[in-house]
C-alpha cells in the first residue's frame, strides 16, 4: 500500500531535470531560444540520421552544445509544423522511434517566450521532444442529501495504448489542435462519459496541477486544467468512444483505497488527491506529508506556456 505522497511522487518523478540531463546526456530543445524539451542521445541520434538524408534538414544538430533547435529558413509556426509533419510521418514508416507507433493524429502545440505557438507536433511524438504539455482532468461527483461525495471513475479501456484497465477520471484528455481547457473539458464529457454539453457546461474550475513525470517513451512535463463537475445523483455516465471500458462510482474511502493500491493512472490519481485536498478530505490533520504532497501537485515548469488575454 502505497502513501499519498508516494501517489503524487509516482507522477511527478523527475526531481531535478539538469541533473537527469547531465547523467543520461539528454540534448536540450531549443524553439526561439527558449528551452521548449528535452530529447535523449537514443532519439536525438535517430533524428539526425532521418534529417541528414533530406533535401531541407528542418534541424540544426549541435554535438557540442548538446542542442537541437530549428533550421533558420523554417522561421514561422506554418512551415515548421507542415516539416515536422512531413518529417515525423517518415519516421513513422521507417519505424525510427517506437512511440510513432502509438500515432493519435492530434497535433499539440509548442509555446515561445511569448506565449505564441511556435509549432505543432504530433502528439505521439511529445515524450521524445520532452515537450511541455497541456491536458483537462473532469472529477465528476455525486453530493448525497447527508453531504456526503461520491467520485465518478472510469476504467480505461484494455485497448488503449497506455495505462490500460487503470482508473482515470470521468473524462480527460490533452489539449491540442487549437482548443481550449474549456472547450476541451465539454468535447472530453461528451466523447468519453456521454455527458451532455449543457450538463458539462455546469463544470467549475478548479486550477491546475503540474508535475515532470517520465515513462519508457519519454519525459513528459505537464500542465492539467482541472474541473470539478457536480452531477445529478440519477446521472450514469456511458463509455462513448471506447476509451473507457466502465465507470464506478466511489466513495471517497474507496477512492483513497484504491489511490494506495495502485489503481490509478499516475496523473489521474494526483489530480484525485487534489480534488480530496480541495474538497477537505485530506487536510494537515489527518496527513503528516500534507505541504510535500501539495508540493508535488504544483511542481514549477521552465517551458513556455500560453498567455492568456
Amino acid at each position: 500500500m502505497s502513501s499519498l505522497l508516494e501517489v503524487v511522487s509516482k507522477c511527478n518523478c523527475v526531481a531535478d531535470v539538469e541533473l537527469l540531463a547531465e547523467r543520461e546526456g539528454l540534448y536540450k530543445f531549443i524553439v526561439n531560444g527558449r528551452l521548449a524539451g528535452h530529447i535523449s542521445a537514443s532519439d536525438f541520434s535517430a533524428l539526425k540520421s532521418v534529417v541528414n538524408e533530406r533535401e531541407h534538414a528542418v534541424f540544426k544538430f549541435d554535438t557540442v552544445q548538446r542542442t537541437l533547435s530549428f533550421s533558420e529558413e523554417f522561421s514561422d509556426c506554418g512551415t515548421r509544423s507542415a516539416a515536422v509533419a512531413d518529417l515525423l510521418a517518415q519516421m513513422r514508416s521507417e519505424k525510427a522511434w517506437a512511440s510513432l507507433s502509438k500515432w493519435r493524429s492530434e497535433l499539440y502545440p509548442v509555446y515561445d517566450g511569448a506565449g505564441a505557438v511556435a509549432v505543432m507536433i504530433e502528439r505521439a511524438a511529445s515524450y521524445n521532444f520532452g515537450i511541455r504539455t497541456f491536458g483537462v482532468h473532469v472529477n465528476g461527483y455525486t453530493r448525497s442529501t447527508t453531504g456526503e461525495l461520491r467520485m465518478w471513475v472510469g476504467r480505461r479501456s484494455q485497448l488503449k495504448p497506455t495505462w490500460p484497465g487503470y482508473l482515470d477520471q470521468i473524462a480527460a484528455g490533452g489539449i491540442g489542435d487549437g482548443l481550449g481547457a474549456w472547450e476541451s473539458m465539454v468535447k472530453e464529457c461528451g466523447e468519453e462519459a456521454g455527458i451532455p454539453p449543457a450538463l458539462a457546461q455546469r463544470g467549475r474550475f478548479a486550477g491546475t496541477i503540474q508535475y515532470f513525470t517520465r515513462s519508457n517513451l519519454g519525459l513528459q512535463p505537464e500542465t492539467q486544467f482541472v474541473f470539478d463537475l457536480e452531477l445529478p445523483s440519477d446521472f450514469v455516465p456511458v463509455p462513448t468512444d471506447g476509451e473507457v471500458d466502465s465507470f464506478l462510482h466511489v466513495t471517497l474511502d474507496e477512492a483513497v483505497d484504491r489511490l494506495r493500491r495502485g489503481e490509478f493512472k499516475p496523473n489521474c490519481g494526483a489530480c484525485v488527491v487534489d480534488f480530496l485536498i480541495r474538497h477537505g478530505f485530506v487536510t494537515p490533520d489527518n496527513e503528516p506529508e500534507y505541504l510535500s504532497i501539495v508540493d508535488n501537485l504544483h511542481r514549477p515548469l521552465p517551458h513556455p506556456a500560453p498567455r492568456y488575454s
